[in-house]
């Protein structure tokens, strides 16, 4: 059986991104929800989880 998932930007709200998902298998929709993602700075992501590792 196969499963096929989508996800849509449905909104940009400052560095917050916000996705509708569905998943369906081959005879339904089997699922949906939100997901939220965010866009961070990398290097002072790297930094911060840095400085915990050596703490």
């Amino acid at each position: 059986m196969n499963i096929t998932a989508s996800a849509e930007l449905t909104e940009i709200d400052g560095k917050r991104l916000i996705f509708k998902v569905e998943a369906f298998d081959e005879v339904e929709k089997i699922g949906e929800g939100t997901h939220q993602r965010y866009i961070i700075e990398l290097d002072k992501f790297k930094r911060r989880a840095h400085g915990k590792s050596i703490r």
